[in-house]
């Protein structure tokens, strides 16, 4: 039995090695009634440091996202004694109480919007041309091996479906690895060494020590080494090809790459006969995600802070640009290497549907796939901290998976508030 006293001590002490560098001061030191937020000084991110840490400590999922998470929108704050009550009640196979400290009050469900800020034809066209013109020339050496790309908008469950491949022997299936939009691995460094994008640059690395064995160290090196020389990205996706020795498939799911279709012909041209596996979700099951994890940072300057749009439009636009951009390219590749699949059947009958993938890829279904959070050898963590991780972070604070993601944007938003391109298109995927 796990008392509540015993479990914050311990708490306490991962707290304070997540912090000890940090300018912070606590009269009379941490404590019970400790806040994250007020006294610590947390931000989402450090959540979800403090979560894998907690599950470190205890060697256990704990699904930190039922303590974190209420009446549908994230808690404002917590205290050291809500993190320890929840440890304690999962570790001793309980139902923990939901934090009784500040959290934050049910939202107000948006059911309309003014016309000025619905999405429209002529605010995609704009959107579109916001988008950089790149130098995507051949470098006319040989295609590539056969390999596998997921084709999504991002907040789409990409993340969660790439993990759960990766629980198949017969696929290598790392985190997002950027390559495609960038001629060179050096244009590569230069696009994503922003504040808000570098650990976006970790992914090659991760799936380096995955395959190779390396230390971080050594993977880092590595790619600088292929920067320097200029490598071209098709030769770097030889790079990763020629370990698995044709046995593995290569999986890449990068959600930018559905920005350009440019990008995503790259695809047809730098490999042979490539199977695309394209993930949908509702529109607003992806607009409410993209405003939680604030992934307009993500946008180049030119298209999410010119237009003066909000999160949710810029969200919505990402989403119908995604969709008409793959839909495009859908209509040059033949029907047997092209599968479409729902995110919302995705969580609600997993099985089904990886079986489903595994079909039509040409590989056994195996059972581990559709049990993540019992394996954690499937590269969720990025090159030093699991907070690096490149894809959706959220992955770390659930311990299953979460067949109410797929309704989950209904308590915020009507369909009322979409688009009418967007409808239509929604309505043309199955929605």
């Amino acid at each position: 039995m796990h008392t509540v006293e015993a479990v914050e001590a311990r708490v306490i002490g991962v707290i304070a090695d997540l912090t000890e560098d940090w300018d912070v001061e606590i009269d009379g030191g941490m404590n019970s009634g400790t806040t994250m937020v007020g006294d610590v000084g947390f931000a989402s991110i450090d959540f979800i440091q403090m979560a894998v840490a907690i599950e470190s400590e205890f060697k256990t999922k704990l699904g930190f996202q039922d303590l974190l998470m209420q009446g549908g929108k994230y808690i404002d704050d917590v205290t050291v004694r809500q993190i320890a009550e929840f440890v304690a009640g999962r570790l001793n196979n309980g139902v923990p109480t939901a934090p009784a400290g500040p959290a934050a009050t049910d939202p107000q469900r948006v059911v309309s919007v003014p016309e000025e800020e619905r999405v429209t034809a002529a605010k995609l066209a704009t959107f579109r041309n916001r988008f950089p013109v790149r130098d995507l020339a051949d470098d006319g050496t040989p295609r590539n091996e056969r390999a596998v790309f997921v084709l999504s908008p991002p907040r789409s469950g990409s993340t969660l479906l790439r993990i759960l491949l990766a629980g198949n022997s017969k696929l290598f299936a790392p985190p997002e690895l950027h390559l495609l939009p960038y001629r060179t691995m050096a244009d590569r460094r230069k696009a994503l060494s922003g504040a808000h994008t570098d650990h976006l640059l970790e992914g090659t690395a991760r799936a380096l020590m995955h395959l190779k064995g390396w230390s971080a160290e050594q993977a880092l090196a590595f790619v600088d080494d292929c920067e320097a020389q200029g490598m071209t990205t098709k030769a770097f996706y030889r790079e990763l090809q020629a370990p698995l020795r044709g046995e593995r498939l290569l999986v890449d799911k990068t959600p930018w790459y559905i920005v350009d279709v440019d990008i995503l012909k790259r695809i047809a041209r730098d490999f042979v006969d490539p199977l695309y596996i394209h993930l949908v979700r509702h529109p607003l099951g992806m607009v409410r995600s993209y405003e939680e994890s604030s992934m307009q940072r993500l946008l180049p300057p030119s298209a999410s802070q010119e237009g003066g749009y909000g999160s949710r439009e810029l969200a919505e636009l990402t989403w119908l640009l995604a969709q008409q951009n793959t839909l495009e390219i859908s209509r040059q590749v033949p029907a047997e290497r092209w599968l479409q699949v729902q995110y919302e059947q995705l969580v609600v009958e997993p099985e089904a549907v990886l079986r489903r993938i595994c079909g039509f890829v040409g590989i056994p279904y195996e059972t581990a796939m559709v049990n993540p959070y019992d394996d954690m050898d499937r590269m969720t963590d990025g090159v030093a901290t699991a907070s690096r991780m490149s894809g959706d972070l959220k992955f770390h604070l659930h311990n299953a998976i979460n067949p109410d993601a797929a309704v989950r944007w209904k308590r915020f938003y009507s369909e009322d508030v979409l688009g009418r391109e967007t409808r239509e298109l929604a309505a043309a995927l199955g929605y």
